[in-house]
């Protein structure tokens, strides 16, 4: 706090994993940008809370891992378990993201470009993060950030999100 009342750093940031743990810390009242990861995507909305409160107290927020560590990129493989938030993913979870798979075919696109949506156009959301495996990938990455993709898809993707106990903080602030 000191380095920032001096005027050396600009901004503290908070980042970190599981919501109770990041809410206790945020309630601290002296950080300025929040970090979230693998939770506020198409498939886990435990972060809401935490979004709610930054933007409560003009924080600047950045959404990271919106495809949950790969399964909302590819969709369920069938290689082995499917993995969400860098963990087995319960059932609920893997059924959804099967359905969504679906859902984003019928619009006429694909599940990682509905899952990069899904943060580009959340309000409280200023920054975006996407992990990519090789340079290629950016060039996809800006593509399926410019697609312009219907309300329509994301209000039936938003009809198959898993139940709270089944997001990685369990449905923690609901």
């Amino acid at each position: 706090m000191a380095l920032r009342d001096a005027g050396e750093v600009g901004a503290i940031g908070l980042a970190g994993g599981p919501v109770p743990e990041m809410a206790r810390y945020l309630d601290l009242g002296v950080f300025d940008v929040l970090l979230v990861h693998n939770r506020w995507t198409l498939v886990d909305r435990s972060a809401g809370p935490l979004l709610d409160a930054a933007a409560e107290r003009g924080m600047g927020v950045v959404n990271a891992a919106v495809h949950g560590g790969g399964i909302l990129a590819t969709g369920v493989t069938g290689e082995g378990p499917a993995r969400y938030g860098y963990r087995t993913a319960p059932p609920e979870v893997v059924a959804a993201v099967d359905a969504m798979d679906r859902v984003c075919r019928d619009h006429g696109t694909d599940l990682a470009t509905a899952a990069l949506q899904f943060s580009l156009r959340e309000p409280r959301v200023d920054a975006t993060v996407v992990g990519m495996s090789r340079p290629a990938r950016v060039a996809q990455t800006v593509a399926a950030a410019s697609v312009e993709l219907p309300d329509a898809l994301f209000d039936d993707l938003d009809g198959l999100l898993p139940p709270p106990h089944a997001w990685l903080d369990a449905g923690w602030g609901r």
